[in-house]
């Protein structure tokens, strides 16, 4: 099956894709890379990855709408697991919840 993981180098997104690739999924993820917390741990999970048959990547924005409409035309995935959603808000919003 084809499934597209987002936040592949993410802790959730990694380890999801990886179970999926050993079941012998393809699998597209879909990461900007962003720096919320260290980038050089990302970028070794995504040497892992791209060390497996069946990985391949996207590195773009998923608010890129036009970027996402032509990744699903390419890899045309038969699966998109839900992801962890985090609601973008203000330190002040967050710190006070």
């Amino acid at each position: 099956m084809r499934i597209l993981v987002t936040c592949h180098a993410g802790f959730i997104g990694f380890h999801v894709a990886k179970v999926l690739l050993r079941e012998g999924h393809a699998v597209h993820g879909l990461d900007f890379l962003n720096d919320y917390y260290d980038v050089n741990l990302k970028h070794r999970r995504l040497a892992q990855l791209q060390d497996q048959h069946g990985f391949c990547k996207t590195h773009a924005y998923l608010e890129d709408h036009e970027g996402l409409l032509a990744l699903f035309e390419r890899f045309r995935p038969e699966k998109v697991p839900p992801s962890m959603r985090w609601k973008r808000q203000s330190a002040s919003q967050r710190s006070a919840s």
